[in-house]
């Protein structure tokens, strides 16, 4: 029985230690990533009556894909493009007036990446990345309270954003992957006449799926 069991855990390892394919030039990556950063965005409460409308920031998560394409042996030009989003909804309690509605808020934003990265492949199954990006982003967010409803206009940023990863190589042309993100830009918003702008700045990260084809 024993023999039978290392038998068995020898034949899984030869099947996992397949010879991984090597990142180089001419080769591509994709990869289907979850991930988290921060929305910028502005309250429109006050645009009706003081003619002014404030910006605030908060958590979103979200769902995007990426592109490298090899043009060297350690150098990538990358492309990402995703959608961002967050709800909360608040329920009144004991305390509350009767009737008083439940309260609604969320947000919704999507976003297109470009840069360029150097490549570090770390043995035959581990690589790490690190570079400069720009990124242009829109958001906006909504507010539900019964029927009232107030919905923002879009806010635009438009961002810096270096950012360094690493990916763990599984099979021979997939693994796992993960990257932290710092931004700095510019934001706008107009609503009513009224406009808000200002230079936010943020860390986030993304993580997922990694697919490696072309190249040798």
């Amino acid at each position: 029985m024993l023999r039978k069991l290392v038998l068995v855990a020898a034949v899984g390892l030869a099947a996992f230690a397949t010879p991984a394919l090597a990142v180089g030039k001419g080769s591509c990556m994709l990869a289907i990533q979850l991930g988290s950063g921060t929305a910028d965005l502005y309250d429109p409460s006050s645009a009706a009556t003081s003619g002014y409308i404030t910006a605030y920031d908060h958590s979103e998560l979200g769902v995007r894909g990426q592109f490298w394409k090899m043009m060297s042996d350690d150098y990538a030009v990358t492309l990402a493009g995703g959608i961002g989003f967050f709800s909360e909804e608040d329920e009144p309690g004991t305390a509350a007036s009767p009737g008083d509605p439940t309260d609604k808020y969320t947000q919704s934003s999507y976003h297109v990446r470009v840069g360029g990265d150097r490549v570090v492949s770390v043995g035959d199954r581990a690589t790490l990345y690190f570079g400069p990006g720009v990124e242009f982003w829109n958001g906006k967010a909504k507010f539900e309270s019964g029927t009232t409803s107030v919905e923002t206009e879009g806010v635009t940023r438009i961002s810096l954003a270096g950012r360094m990863g690493a990916i763990m190589k599984i099979g021979s042309n997939w693994g796992f992957h993960g990257e932290i993100e710092h931004k700095m830009g510019h934001a706008s918003a107009e609503d009513r006449g009224a406009k808000v702008t200002w230079w936010p700045s943020s860390v986030g990260g993304h993580g997922g799926l990694l697919f490696m084809f072309g190249g040798n």
